[in-house]
């Protein structure tokens, strides 16, 4: 059940860092990084690994130096191996790649996130409230009375992109599109796919652009009050000055990122929150007995997961960091997952404690002005959901049929499947 953290014996330069079986369960090998190089040059990748969150928040904070133009390792995943044939397929079918949040960098960056920034304000998602409230309790309704379900798929997956849905402004009856279309993009990023899989990845990309493109039109000529109708009709001002509408590209580019966003990291979120309060009885007792502490233990579940478990960086000139020299046009991996877990920040840290003090120190939602744009909407959610969760599946335990594994993935990290038993309603 809870992850074995074993430490690792020989020299780091001996060891894999995209082998799949450490990247579903890192956290030895973050240790042996924080202890012995927090900053450390692969040989054999030359990639630059950072560890030790003081120097993860550096790196992040100085977006100058340390670029997130890293759109040809996103599209990849890193792979040296992606096929002229997917790349065709995205190029004759679907639309062109740009860089607008995610991969981008100031002044396009600002100007980009600009447009979402307000969509996802502190009031706006306030007022969502009800809506998750009403959602959580649709969703619970489907499977309460069978005294058990797969938490991931059951409950994790659902609320995120029924609230990004309504958000964006389309129907969750597309939901098996919307989940199978998330899923391509996860694995997009996941530095272990095949070229078949990248292949079939590419003509779900396709697919979600042409929905999304339809959709941008719809609205463009009949606009309501959602996201990709701001999208669709928003005066932007570009690099060169000039006032002009998006283009298509950059509509899909956003709503991509904010898809992605708005389900898979949530999702691996509240199923590992349900993990770990299975895992540990006495946490889960106090959060029962004392729901003021969800909103912490949340914070506590996201330090120990890190769904965005790394981030990559590409260094535009030659540097320093942590005393090592970084020479210009390095790639870099951002270690977020391992500087949630620094001893000389967070005492006994591989512990889950829902009464820590410094559990919201993390940096699950990134640093710097890459933080994630819908970390306001991913706190409310699982803030307002786990209340009516612990409420009403009394009891959880584990079923059988859990094998506890964390689908490897470069970036992203989380459970696809958590089967629980609950007392029947």
């Amino acid at each position: 059940m809870s992850e074995a953290i074993k430490p690792i014996d020989g020299d780091l330069k001996d060891i894999n860092i995209f082998d799949p079986e450490l990247m579903k369960c890192p956290h030895a090998l973050y240790k042996k990084l924080r202890d012995e190089s927090p900053v450390y040059q692969d040989p054999a990748t030359g990639i630059f690994q950072v560890s030790k969150l003081e120097l993860i928040c550096e790196a992040a904070r100085n977006p100058k130096v340390f670029s997130n133009d890293f759109g040809a390792l996103q599209k990849d995943g890193g792979s040296d191996d992606y096929p002229q044939e997917a790349a065709d397929i995205m190029m004759k079918e679907g639309y062109p790649s740009v860089n607008t949040m995610l991969t981008a960098d100031p002044p396009r960056h600002t100007r980009y996130r600009s447009l979402v920034n307000k969509a996802f304000s502190p009031k706006l998602v306030q007022g969502m409230v009800p809506a998750i409230q009403r959602k959580t309790n649709d969703i619970i309704d489907k499977f309460i009375h069978t005294g058990k379900c797969d938490v991931a798929v059951d409950i994790a997956q659902q609320l995120p992109i029924k609230v990004i849905a309504e958000a964006l402004g389309v129907s969750s009856d597309y939901y098996e599109d919307f989940k199978v279309w998330s899923k391509a993009f996860t694995d997009q990023l996941s530095g272990t796919s095949t070229p078949e899989e990248h292949i079939e990845i590419a003509k779900k990309l396709v697919k979600f652009q042409q929905f999304f493109a339809n959709q941008l039109d719809e609205k463009g000529k009949n606009p309501a009050d959602d996201i990709i109708s701001d999208l669709a009709t928003i005066d932007f001002e570009d690099e060169h000055g000039v006032t002009r509408k998006l283009e298509t590209a950059e509509q899909l580019s956003i709503i991509q990122q904010l898809l992605v966003a708005g389900n898979a990291t949530t999702a691996h979120s509240i199923t590992e929150a349900i993990k770990l309060l299975i895992e540990h009885p006495e946490q889960m007792e106090l959060v029962v007995n004392d729901h003021s502490l969800i909103p912490n233990m949340i914070e506590e579940s996201l330090r120990l997961l890190t769904p965005t478990n790394n981030m990559w960086r590409i260094v535009t000139e030659d540097t320093e960091l942590g005393g090592v020299s970084i020479p210009k046009g390095s790639s870099l991996l951002l270690r977020y997952g391992s500087g949630n877990r620094d001893e000389e920040v967070f005492e006994n840290p591989d512990t889950f404690d829902v009464t820590r003090k410094n559990s919201k120190r993390h940096v699950a939602f990134g640093q710097g002005i890459h933080v994630c744009v819908g970390m306001n909407l991913s706190r409310k959610e699982m803030y307002t959901a786990f209340p009516i969760i612990i409420d009403r599946l009394k009891n959880m335990r584990f079923a059988e049929g859990n094998d506890f594994n964390y689908s490897p993935n470069v970036l992203l990290r989380g459970l696809d499947s958590l089967h629980i038993e609950f007392d029947k309603a």
